[in-house]
């Protein structure tokens, strides 16, 4: 299969705990039941600095659904509580001390230095062909791609070296996370009782 090319930057703002933490989960792609999303951090309950992921699912009463619940969430070796929140949600909270560098390095948007286990996994769930991939390996392996980032971001192919010399400097081709959206900011008062 052919390497799929970068030829322009990724723009829009993606949760990093989705792309670099939820991996760790070790679930594979190419079911139905994905998580609405994820966060670094719950209102004042859960502090980045505790190093837990935050899955938002919507719940289904299907066989599949039931089967991967009880299979990657509550039958993860990482998962630590649960709780259900109004419009059929609920949250999942895995506990990440095991991959405490790991989560560490993705708040700090030190990609590059994310473990190569971790790596394996990011790897494993969203394929080598992949146009996502391409991406997303740029970000962890970023030393392959100071090149093909100059090109794309320099007009005058003259200012080249002085680009790649910049991303050398800056050392990450992915902007860091954005701690406001990476928070999940439902209040208790939602939480159904």
């Amino acid at each position: 299969m052919a390497k799929k090319k970068i030829n322009d930057i990724y723009a829009d703002y993606f949760q990093k705990s989705k792309v670099f933490l939820y991996p760790a989960l070790g679930i594979k792609r190419g079911t139905s039941v994905t998580p609405m999303e994820t966060y670094l951090s719950w209102g004042d309950d859960i502090r980045i600095t505790d190093n837990k992921l935050v899955c938002v699912f919507h719940v289904r009463d299907d066989s599949e659904f039931i089967g991967y619940e009880e299979k990657y969430l509550l039958g993860n070796p990482l998962f630590e509580d649960y709780l259900e929140i109004e419009g059929d949600k609920a949250v999942y909270i895995f506990n990440f001390d095991s991959y405490a560098e790991d989560f560490k390095h993705v708040v700090n948007a030190e990609y590059s230095k994310i473990s190569q286990e971790l790596k394996d996994k990011i790897r494993d769930m969203y394929g080598v062909g992949s146009a996502n991939y391409t991406y997303i390996r740029s970000y962890l392996y970023p030393e392959e791609y100071w090149d093909v980032y100059a090109d794309i971001l320099c007009i005058d192919p003259a200012d080249k070296p002085k680009m790649v010399a910049l991303l050398k400097e800056v050392g990450e081709l992915c902007s860091k996370p954005n701690l406001e959206k990476e928070q999940l900011k439902i209040s208790a008062k939602s939480l159904k009782l």
